[in-house]
Formats: C-alpha cells, sequence, structure tokens
C-alpha cells in the first residue's frame, strides 16, 4: 500500500480552500461528479485538519475556564472591612456603683485602761484573772494595808472622843471640822489601796504579780470595756484621700468565717507613721455578745464611695492626653456588599460565546450542595470622644459627662485609633463583673 503524505494533503487541503472562496455550490454538477481516488485523499485530509483543530481548540478553552475558575475562587473582593481592626465592645449600662477599700488590722478595747495604785506598796492581791469579766465598783487589786488600817483606826478613835466633847461644848466647832477631815483623809489613804472597776469590761493582761513593789507610775495591768470595741487599722498613704469620717465599714474575723461586723469609721490620726508612711483608723464596733477579743487580727472592707444608677465603664477604655481622658466611641454600620465574582454571570456568557464558535452547548453543572451560614461580622466607625470623670477605681470609672446609656465604646485599648477609623466588632460585652 503506497504511503501518504501529510504535508502534501494539508498543501492541497489549503489549495482546495482558497479556491473554494469562489466556488458555486449552487452550479455544481453533482450527478457527473466523479469520486476517484485524489478527491477521497482530499476529503480525508479536509476531516483530518477540521479534527485536530476543534480538538485543541477545546483543550484551550477548557484550560482557560479552568484557570479562570481558579482565580474566581481564590479571588477576594477588596472590601474596606479587610482594613479594619478587630476590637472587643462593651455596651454601657448604668448599676448601682460601689468602690471599697480592703485593709488588715487588730481589735482593741473601747476603753482600754492602764491599772495603776495611787500609792506606793506591796501587791497583796489580783481579785481577777485575765479574760475575766468584772463589774463597775469592783475591786480589781489591792495592796497590803495594814499601815493604813491603822491610820483610819487612829482617826476613827480621835473623831469618836472629839464628837463626845464637843457635844458637852468642851471643844470649838474648828476643833470638831478637824478631826473629821482627818479621819476622811485616812479613810481615803485606804481607798488608795484598793483598784477599783469604774465600769463594767473585762480583765486585760497583768503585767505585775502579787508580792511585787509598785509606785504611783507603774502599771500592773490592762482594764478593757469590750462592749464596745475598735478596730484599728493603718492606711497606706496613697489611699489616705479615699478615707473620710463615718464611711461604712465591714469587718471579718477568722474565728468566725461567714460572719462580719458592721461599724463606722471614728477616728483618724491626724499623723502618718514615719516609717510605714501609714495613717491609723478606728472603726467603732458594737460587742454585746463579746466576740471580739482585744488583740484579734481582723480584715475589713471600707465602703469609699457609693452611688446609684451610675455610667460606669472599665478603666481598660480610657485614653489619656495630657490631663484629659477620651474613649473611643463605636457608631456601627452595615458590611458593604462584595462585588459579583468571576462565577456569576459574566462567566457564563464568556462560556457560551466560546463555545459559540463550534455551535456547541455547555453542559449544566449539577447543583451543589449550600454551605452552612457563617456568622455576619460587625463593622464600626470610630468617634473619638472626651469625656468628664467622676469616681476612679482600680478597674471601674464613673463617667459624669460625655457619654450615653447603650451606646458602644471600645475596651481593652492597645493602641491610638483616629477619628472615623474602621474597626470590626470582634465581641460586645454587655456586663462587668
Amino acid at each position: 500500500m503506497k504511503m501518504i503524505d501529510i504535508n502534501s494533503v494539508k498543501n492541497k487541503v489549503k489549495d482546495k480552500f482558497s479556491s473554494m472562496k469562489n466556488f458555486d455550490f449552487k452550479k455544481f454538477d453533482f450527478k457527473n461528479f466523479k469520486f476517484n481516488k485524489k478527491t477521497f485523499l482530499l476529503i480525508v485530509g479536509i476531516l483530518i485538519v477540521l479534527t485536530v483543530f476543534i480538538k485543541t481548540t477545546l483543550n484551550i478553552q477548557k484550560v482557560l475556564f479552568k484557570r479562570k475558575a481558579d482565580i474566581a475562587a481564590k479571588a477576594k473582593p477588596i472590601t474596606f472591612e479587610e482594613e479594619a481592626t478587630p476590637v472587643k465592645a462593651y455596651k454601657v449600662k448604668r448599676m448601682d456603683f460601689k468602690d471599697t477599700l480592703p485593709t488588715l488590722g487588730n481589735i482593741k478595747g473601747f476603753k482600754e485602761n492602764d491599772l495603776k495604785f495611787q500609792v506606793a506598796g506591796i501587791i497583796e492581791s489580783f481579785n481577777f484573772e485575765e479574760g475575766e469579766k468584772i463589774q463597775e465598783g469592783d475591786i480589781i487589786a489591792s495592796l497590803i494595808q495594814k499601815e493604813a488600817l491603822l491610820k483610819l483606826k487612829y482617826a476613827e478613835i480621835g473623831l469618836n472622843k472629839d464628837q463626845k466633847l464637843f457635844d458637852i461644848g468642851a471643844i470649838s466647832s474648828l476643833k470638831m471640822e478637824q478631826s473629821k477631815i482627818e479621819y476622811e483623809s485616812a479613810k481615803n489613804d485606804l481607798d488608795k489601796t484598793n483598784i477599783y472597776a469604774m465600769s463594767s469590761g473585762l480583765m486585760g493582761p497583768r503585767v505585775m504579780d502579787v508580792g511585787g513593789y509598785v509606785t504611783p507610775n507603774d502599771k500592773i495591768g490592762i482594764f478593757v470595756n469590750a462592749d464596745k470595741v475598735y478596730a484599728e487599722f493603718n492606711i497606706i498613704e496613697k489611699d489616705i484621700p479615699k478615707v473620710a469620717q463615718g464611711q461604712r465599714v465591714e469587718v471579718f474575723a477568722d474565728a468566725y468565717p461567714g460572719k462580719s461586723f458592721s461599724g463606722t469609721i471614728d477616728r483618724i490620726s491626724p499623723v502618718i507613721e514615719g516609717r510605714s508612711r501609714t495613717e491609723a483608723v478606728k472603726v467603732e464596733l458594737d460587742n454585746k455578745e463579746g466576740l471580739l477579743k482585744p488583740g484579734m487580727f481582723v480584715r475589713a472592707l471600707i465602703s469609699t464611695y457609693e452611688k446609684k444608677d451610675a455610667l460606669v465603664i472599665p478603666s481598660s477604655s480610657l485614653k489619656k492626653k495630657e490631663n484629659e481622658y477620651f474613649i473611643y466611641v463605636i457608631h456601627k454600620e452595615e458590611p458593604k456588599k462584595l462585588e459579583e465574582s468571576l462565577t456569576g454571570k459574566g462567566k457564563k456568557e464568556q462560556t457560551k460565546g466560546l463555545f459559540g464558535i463550534f455551535g456547541g452547548k455547555k453542559k449544566e453543572s449539577m447543583p451543589q450542595a449550600k454551605a452552612p451560614a457563617e456568622k455576619t461580622a460587625e463593622y464600626g466607625t470610630i468617634e473619638v470622644r472626651k469625656i468628664k470623670l467622676g469616681y476612679m477605681a482600680e478597674d471601674l470609672v464613673e463617667v459624669a459627662e460625655g457619654i450615653a446609656e447603650d451606646e458602644l465604646i471600645i475596651i481593652e485599648v492597645q493602641e491610638e485609633f483616629k477619628d472615623k477609623a474602621k474597626v470590626e466588632i470582634a465581641e460586645v460585652q454587655e456586663g462587668i463583673l
């Protein structure tokens, strides 16, 4: 069999195509047309060229569509949201604002008096042990009274003698008055050998024991009035402006878990301690049950500020510039609609145009399952606003002017925002824990 030269066939096809431009099919005589070997080869060559051309065109079309589809899938329309900074927001609400100052201290007696004798002598007895209750008028301790008793007995004898003489007119009234004074003086000297309780209370620590010699300058013990007690605290220098007389205080003792004792600040020392740089504060507490013992360790919360229905924001939302405070208010905006992607109507029109060259139709793709809807992101515009502060606590701040309830502000401010800057609201906090 004779081999077919493809190049010669192609050349003949080209010549045939060029000659067919002016070919009139209406005048062609199909009845007398002779189908010879040359004609057969010509037709086969034309079909081969057309097949190769169509196949190549389809492959190019397929590659182009695939690249455009990949580009359309990967490309993200440029919107302002991509430049928005994610922020945490707080929705401003009114609340009862209360600030407290924690502190530590000790219990002291409402009245703590040093026990001292008025005269010198040797201690003969203590009538109460430490911690025992003492009633008003009780004798707490006594000195040896032998000498005082002798003086009183001598004064009493002299008074009785002078009284008889005065009755018969043997002595003057002046002499009688002198005898009475000597007797009262001896009696008073005897009383000075005893220590009497001026009110009800408790026996505190004893400093001296029986048999010890004391003078009027020596303390033998402490008397404590425990119906009321003081809780004494030391306030550090930076917190002194927060403390004032009359402020309510809740006191807690480790000995009584779950129980608190309420009182008010009664005394504030006018002097700051040099070494500790603290100021002493005393809180008066009712202690009728006798639960609080002098020397007991206690904790306390001093109510330094209270206000109902106040506008309160986290202190992390503040931006300070010189002596002024600012906040970043968020005005919500609807997200912009995304532009039509390449996978939309335009793609279909391009597909139709390419296939239209050959009069073909693109097969319709199978419907795909819809992806689950994602939560729509929220965006907003920043307003830099100056505010006036009321009371500042460690974590919270009361706003006196410059903000309204239900407005959104940025919290946990870590950078400076410009006015009308775009932000993405990542989280909204509606309550302060």
